[in-house]
């Protein structure tokens, strides 16, 4: 094929098989940024072949996140600490009564219950403390029970000492003077013993109470009476 003379520049299209080609040259262009949203590709079984479903993922503005993203915290360890405390007072607890039982032995009657009594409720709380430990509810119940039970055991035993003094006086041959200064000494340490007991407990019941107030304290919904 020859060059049209009235074609200036030159071949402008070539002829290859028959076919004509034409070559058009563009500047290169940069694509803008688009926002893209996910896509998910299901399976039809019966047609064949795959369909593409756009989803829409719904950002949390506070976070940035989606809003479909949970978080899971790690339970406190509140619970286990304290429970961890009580089992401590408990064998403390234990260990002092053992030291004392020649004591308690000698004085017979009375001093033997409480001290069993007093073996019994630390039992309880060394068992409270260590279903604490696993984030069992029912251990705190059984923990403020066993505190619960020694106030009324102290306090109880409060209330016995006047009768106590009074067989003591006896046995010793006091005068009625020393009887009723002792009467007045004696009223004075029970109720003040009252109270100090009461006071000492109930802190005790607070610190047992805790994990309750804790937020996400990880404890089951087991419970003491079912």
């Amino acid at each position: 094929m020859q060059p049209d003379e009235n074609t200036p520049g030159g071949i402008n299209d070539s002829v290859i098989s028959g076919d004509v080609h034409h070559h058009h040259y563009q500047p290169n262009i940069t694509p803008e940024p688009q926002n893209v949203q996910p896509q998910s590709v299901m399976i039809d079984p019966n047609a064949g072949h795959s369909q593409i479903q756009q989803q829409t993922v719904m950002i949390d503005p506070n976070t940035g996140l989606p809003q479909n993203v949970i978080f899971i915290q790690q339970p406190s360890a509140g619970p286990k600490v304290v429970g961890i405390l009580i089992i401590v007072f408990g064998v403390i607890t234990i260990i002092g009564e053992a030291f004392s039982i020649g004591d308690t032995i000698a004085l017979g009657g009375l001093f033997i219950v409480l001290s069993v009594a007093n073996v019994g409720i630390s039992g309880g709380l060394i068992a409270g403390g260590a279903m604490m430990t696993n984030y069992q509810k029912r251990g705190v119940h059984l923990s403020l029970l066993m505190i619960v039970i020694s106030t009324i055991i102290g306090v109880v035993s409060l209330t016995m000492m006047p009768g106590m003094l009074d067989d003591l006086a006896e046995e010793e041959g006091l005068s009625d003077q020393e009887r009723e200064e002792l009467d007045q000494v004696s009223g004075a340490v029970v109720g003040f013993g009252a109270i100090f007991l009461v006071l000492c407990n109930g802190i005790c019941g607070l610190i047992i109470a805790i994990p309750l107030m804790i937020t996400n304290n990880g404890l089951d919904d087991s419970s003491l009476l079912g």
